[in-house]
């Protein structure tokens, strides 16, 4: 059984090493979350300590999910707006799941967690973009998510082509 659990600065340190190797892993096997394939362990370990600091000043909640041995399988972030007029929206980011374990329900696990803790902090809109034709698209759209637009050439992939992105919100 798959354990969800919210990361505070403690476990999020002592799972650094785990959540390079999940970001790796998604770059590597196509994952729409802004990085180039390869991506290097300096520049994961950078990513990581960025939002290790945003945790620390409660500018970004992050999840993890483990399996029954306590790998680290899988990770989704929640980034509520700053802005005096959106107090009331977040961002979903970064939903990675190891490619070993696709298909098994993290990804929904932790979408159920995060929208559940977005409720209690009183949000009442969640936005999220991917790349159009990304596998996340299923799900998102399962979960209720409603396409607001497509932007065209948005981001660079590892080709070197730019990849349409989808964006989503679903009012919560």
């Amino acid at each position: 059984m798959v354990k969800i659990q919210k990361l505070d600065m403690v476990s999020a340190a002592e799972n650094s090493g785990s959540l390079v190797r999940l970001l790796q892993d998604s770059v590597k096997n196509g994952a729409s979350v802004s990085f180039l394939n390869p991506l290097s362990d300096s520049a994961a370990e950078s990513y990581w300590r960025e939002v290790f600091s945003e945790i620390n000043s409660a500018q970004i909640i992050v999840w993890a999910a483990f399996d029954d041995s306590d790998n680290l399988i899988g990770s989704v972030q929640l980034a509520p707006a700053k802005m005096q007029n959106a107090k009331h929206r977040a961002m979903v980011q970064k939903l990675m799941v190891n490619s070993n374990h696709r298909r098994e329900g993290i990804g929904n696990a932790l979408m159920d967690a995060l929208e559940l803790e977005a409720k209690n902090l009183g949000k009442k809109l969640l936005i999220l973009d991917t790349r159009v034709g990304d596998p996340s698209e299923i799900l998102y759209q399962k979960k209720g998510y409603v396409n607001f637009g497509t932007v065209p050439s948005y981001a660079m992939n590892s080709s070197h082509d730019f990849d349409d992105m989808a964006f989503y919100f679903k009012i919560i």
